[in-house]
């Protein structure tokens, strides 16, 4: 579910400028999941002012929480997330607990403090929807290249979907599958399952090989998360366009803080790219 590396890739551009601009105040940034069947999974770090002249990697470092209080409150149960070396993702260090998984209906309040900062969102894990038909074809100008289809049934209380890829061989964990997100309401056909990337801008690789063991993730989620994943997929699609950057900001819910705390109902799905 990440998108830390794209949002490193941003800051990282974005600190080696000069620009003349006032200190902004120092924020705690979230990128937090909780998935039906799952653990939670929290990333935790600060935000730098884009008034620095240049900074490199290792001067990052002070802006990961290492020793954040982190806690994740469900049915009136409070559970503490500590941290937890996660060799998949960029970001290694992560907070969890083994003590809670996500549950479909399930409201979870997540509260973080450090540093003197607080901040705080709430999620609920919407009821998961289902694929009754999966299909696999050529690529129309590529015969080396296939997509994957698969037919979306979605749960009557839940619009809003999105779908998170895995190549078994290739990617150490599931990423956000290109141009993925998914309204209900707009579209009944076969939604397209795209090859998720750790590299969009440097590898725009969104296809599948003969051969591939792919897994993918339908994830229910709410207007808030869509609105987010929306913007994302536009960030991402407008990225390759040549001499004319664009970046637009992606609102979450995190109150005192950047960022996202989401709930998602959990499809998991599988196949191979074969003859």
């Amino acid at each position: 579910m990440k998108i830390f590396r794209y949002i490193l890739a941003i800051l990282l551009l974005t600190v080696s400028c000069t620009p003349e601009l006032a200190d902004s105040p120092e924020m705690i940034v979230v990128e937090g999941w909780i998935e039906s069947g799952s653990a939670p999974t929290v990333f935790i770090t600060s935000s730098v002012s884009v008034n620095y002249d240049r900074k490199k990697m290792n001067d990052l470092i002070s802006h990961v929480a290492l020793n954040a209080n982190v806690t994740v409150t469900h049915n009136d149960q409070t559970y503490t997330l500590l941290p937890s070396l996660k060799d998949e993702y960029l970001l290694k260090l992560c907070y969890t607990t083994d003590a809670l998984k996500g549950e479909p209906g399930g409201t979870y309040r997540l509260q973080v403090d450090w540093k003197g900062l607080y901040a705080e969102a709430v999620t609920t894990i919407p009821q998961p929807g289902s694929i009754d038909s999966i299909a696999v074809e050529r690529h129309s100008s590529a015969d080396t290249l296939y997509l994957v289809k698969a037919h979306v049934v979605p749960h009557p209380d839940v619009r809003y979907y999105r779908f998170f890829s895995m190549d078994i061989e290739r990617d150490d964990t599931y990423l956000a599958s290109y141009m993925g997100t998914y309204d209900s309401r707009l579209n009944n056909d076969m939604a397209v399952v795209n090859r998720g990337n750790s590299d969009p801008i440097i590898l725009p690789d969104y296809f599948y090989h003969l051969g591939d063991s792919v897994s993918f993730k339908l994830a229910s989620m709410d207007s808030i998360a869509y609105r987010f994943w929306s913007k994302h997929d536009e960030n991402v699609m407008f990225s390759h366009v040549a001499l004319l950057p664009y970046s637009s900001n992606m609102t979450g819910n995190i109150e005192g803080g950047l960022g996202y705390w989401f709930g998602y109902g959990i499809s998991t799905y599988g196949l191979r790219i074969a003859q």
